[in-house]
């Protein structure tokens, strides 16, 4: 008798559980849109542009200086005589290094060779396809490691990783 009420009672529950659930889908597919704004909305700016340089306000800095191990109160300014320097002849300007054009440089891929255990990367090199084993150049390209799917290579006097196409 006893988990015959149980039962119900656990019935009843689950009734008014999806009760709840179908009267909130009934509520949120029968409201009706709500209307979308017309015309542009002015946002407020995030920050606020001040001028200062004809702010009224000028700063008194005639205080004591905290750093200053002495207790003589208030910063002196003392005047530092002129001192003639020997301008040295202006150098030429900074030159950068021209860039390295790598996109005529791709990886296609590596042949294991199971006799030697040794791994030769493919690589195209201005449409001129070379196979090389590490520390190995040809066509003005070094292969100086292989991972597994790239290759770390010197060209031009830089070093890039270039991944497999």
């Amino acid at each position: 008798m006893k988990s015959k009420k149980f039962t119900y009672v656990l019935m009843a529950c689950v009734a008014a559980v999806w009760g709840i659930i179908f009267y909130r889908i009934f509520v949120a597919v029968s409201e009706e849109d709500v209307p979308i704004m017309a015309g542009p909305v002015a946002k407020t700016p995030y920050f606020k542009m001040v001028n200062h340089e004809e702010d009224p306000v000028s700063l008194d800095l005639n205080y004591r200086n905290p750093f200053s191990s002495s207790t003589s109160g208030f910063v002196e300014e003392k005047t530092v005589p002129a001192v003639r320097v020997n301008v040295a002849s202006p150098q030429p300007p900074f030159m950068p290094k021209p860039q390295v054009n790598w996109s005529g440089v791709s990886y296609s891929g590596y042949i294991n060779n199971p006799s030697t255990k040794q791994k030769l990367a493919i690589l195209s090199v201005n449409g001129k396809e070379v196979m090389l084993s590490e520390g190995q150049s040809a066509n003005g390209i070094k292969l100086l490691k292989h991972t597994g799917d790239s290759v770390k290579v010197q060209y031009q006097g830089e070093t890039k990783y270039i991944r497999i196409k």
